[in-house]
């Protein structure tokens, strides 16, 4: 698996809390437009986190876990292990996926700032769904033709739902949306090309090792995102939400074979 300094690297500069504000949260949203990604720094504390939250997203989702101010605390809390749907809450590996699956229209984004690393272990670990994307079409046509289909999988419980992993959005723009865990099924021709996904996931998986007060905001709709097993007591703080209107996300992220003409047929964005 690829070390992660490289690909966030050309995600560019990291971001405060306190400066995105006009023309820098501008340019924060054109970095998230573009890779999908936005690095953030010098978080001091809860209050920062929230405020980044705030400054790129229009309000924070209501989510199962979610202390009363919106904010999710990531921490093994010695009783989740094993529980389907829990895995986040324990201290064991975290199978790659997209916040919310399950729902009909999942957050667009998600922010994750560290609190406190732990002793060892606990690399977030994140795909891009467009080099996963392009893989497919390039070399597993028909794996994308079955992974796209209006049901190709059933995510969640019994108020779940039926979606492509893969769906095929106007514009030459696409969504991405999986979970690897027991509450997610496969229609029998999509579960026949899962391998094909999973090396694909495998080859553009890159590991990222979060200080304390260093953090990573998240297209959802494109990025996969999940975590190795760790020792300690490792903290993190997740926010969930809808775009800002400055961020300027247009639905879906751009096939990587689209024209800038075709990416920008649904609106301003570009990514």
């Amino acid at each position: 698996m690829p070390s992660f300094d490289t690909a966030v690297a050309s995600a560019g500069e990291d971001f405060t809390a306190a400066s995105l504000s006009g023309g820098v949260r501008e340019r924060a949203g054109a970095v998230l437009r573009e890779r999908g990604l936005v690095r953030l720094g010098r978080l001091g504390g809860r209050e920062d986190v929230l405020y980044a939250a705030e400054r790129l997203m229009t309000g924070l989702w209501p989510h199962r876990d979610a202390d009363p101010d919106g904010l999710t605390v990531i921490r093994d809390t010695g009783r989740h292990d094993g529980r389907a749907g829990f895995a986040g809450l324990g201290r064991g590996d975290l199978d790659l996926h997209t916040e919310c699956a399950q729902q009909p229209q999942p957050p667009r984004l998600l922010l994750l700032a560290c609190a406190r690393a732990g002793d060892a272990g606990g690399d977030s670990l994140l795909t891009d769904g467009r080099a996963v994307l392009s893989e497919l079409a390039g070399f597993h046509p028909a794996a994308l033709e079955a992974l796209s289909a209006p049901r190709a999988a059933f995510f969640g419980g019994a108020d779940g739902h039926f979606a492509p992993v893969l769906e095929q959005l106007p514009g030459g723009r696409w969504h991405l949306r999986l979970r690897q865990d027991s509450l997610a099924r496969f229609s029998p021709e999509a579960e026949a090309h899962l391998p094909a996904l999973r090396r694909a996931i495998e080859r553009h998986t890159t590991r990222l090792r979060l200080a304390a007060g260093q953090g990573v905001v998240l297209d959802n709709h494109r990025f996969l995102h999940g975590r190795t097993a760790f020792r300690g007591e490792r903290l993190l703080l997740r926010a969930l939400g809808d775009p800002h209107p400055v961020v300027g996300l247009d639905a879906g992220f751009a096939a990587p074979w689209s024209t800038p003409a075709d990416a920008g047929a649904s609106g301003q964005g570009t990514a």
